[in-house]
């Protein structure tokens, strides 16, 4: 009778345990890309109001116990229609993990670019400075200044042109090889 009860308790507390292990399964939270993606738009509309900003990359990751969670890098640019941009990017871990964060990545600052190593204009941060800082773009540079021109880059596959507009009866284009030699600066007579 002993050895029954004893057995029916076993039975009993291994249904228990089943049970249990199901209900944390039910109520764990999954977690999901697209709020990973909120959370950081969120984040970055809160600590960079008026910036332009966007998700670049989100990678969906394991932590040393197993669990889910997403690497997120995204992208801050702060007066992105003005001569010197200040480009940075930012990373998150959502949820967040029990390890430092990555400190800021700084893309452009201080309207420099290429100022040390290999010059290469992967952002269009870069090409905007790079049009009217480098040599040659003597003459953009004092449109700029002259004309409160704005800039408006594009990626061209192997170059950046960049168009600096104002309300001046002219504008200029610059091309910038992607490795940072002006190609050409063109001043542009607007059709009236």
């Amino acid at each position: 009778m002993a050895l029954r009860r004893e057995l029916l308790l076993i039975f009993v507390l291994l249904i228990t345990i089943a049970v249990l292990v199901r209900a944390v399964d039910f109520f764990s939270v999954k977690v999901e890309k697209a709020d990973a993606d909120k959370f950081v738009l969120e984040d970055l509309n809160y600590k960079y109001k008026g910036a332009d900003i966007g998700i670049l990359v989100t990678k969906e990751m394991l932590n040393d116990d197993g669990e889910q969670y997403f690497e997120v890098k995204a992208r801050v640019t702060e007066g992105n229609d003005t001569p010197c941009p200040n480009r940075v990017h930012i990373y998150y871990n959502y949820p967040v993990q029990n390890f430092v964060p990555q400190p800021a990545e700084v893309i452009t600052q201080d309207c420099k670019v290429c100022t040390e190593g290999t010059c290469i204009l992967n952002y269009p941060e870069e090409a905007i400075i790079a049009s009217h800082t480098f040599g040659g773009t003597t003459d953009v540079s004092t449109y700029i200044v002259v004309a409160f021109a704005k800039p408006y880059p594009l990626d061209m596959g192997s170059y950046w042109k960049v168009r600096w507009d104002s309300n001046a009866s002219f504008y200029y284009e610059v091309n910038i090889e992607k490795d940072g030699d002006i190609l050409s600066v063109n001043k542009m007579i607007k059709d009236e």
